[in-house]
């Protein structure tokens, strides 16, 4: 689930901050451009690790910062296919069940990964799994686990691509109705102990 990755960037430092120490300025600079941010091809990042190496600084003219090569690590959220994830549904939609992770909600259940037959209600808004004539709900804010099938990552897209959308008549990508995800894990819950997770205590309180 969580990697341990190597990366380098330029960092600058703002005038008002070369008084601090270089590592705890460049540190400080690191989050902010990084910690919950996608790395494209990598993932999310959680957290700054270390930092490995720092280039000399420079000054460039008209700009009063200092500019650092820098090499550090990062804590990586990227789940592998096949992992075992436990969340909470967060909102479900025709689309399917989203899961959140507390720290990360770009998780989709689709309706041909949850276990057959599973059904749209339309009046509950919610998923339900028909299960030997009896309605199991997926049911908001409790847990659920989840089997990672896939992760995707998104490029940003072009304004052409934008303006394409908007003529179309279809909802713009980075837009209020229809959020840019730049990733995003495709999961499944249609195996054994699989989905929600109160189905299967129900069963072994039962046993």
């Amino acid at each position: 689930m969580f990697i341990l990755s190597q990366l380098e960037d330029n960092v600058r430092i703002a005038p008002q901050d070369l008084g601090k120490p270089a590592e705890l300025a460049i540190s400080a600079a690191l989050e902010k451009a990084f910690l919950d941010r996608v790395v494209p091809n990598l993932g999310l990042v959680v957290t700054l690790h270390d930092i490995l190496s720092i280039g000399d600084g420079c000054v460039y003219p008209s700009d009063g910062g200092a500019h650092y090569k820098v090499s550090f690590r990062v804590i990586v959220f990227r789940p592998f296919s096949g992992e075992l994830l436990v969340g909470k549904v967060l909102k479900m939609t025709r689309d399917g069940v989203y899961v959140d992770l507390g720290f990360f909600q770009d998780i989709l259940i689709a309706p041909g990964d949850m276990p057959e037959p599973s059904y749209w209600k339309e009046d509950d808004k919610a998923w339900l799994w028909r299960m030997e004539g009896q309605d199991l709900f997926f049911e908001q804010g409790m847990p659920l686990r989840v089997k990672v099938q896939s992760v995707d990552f998104n490029a940003v897209p072009t304004l052409s691509q934008q303006q394409e959308q908007a003529d179309g008549g279809e909802a713009v990508v980075g837009s209020k109705s229809r959020p840019f995800v730049p990733m995003e894990v495709k999961g499944r819950a249609d195996g054994d102990g699989l989905g929600m997770v109160h189905w299967y205590v129900a069963d072994d309180e039962m046993e």
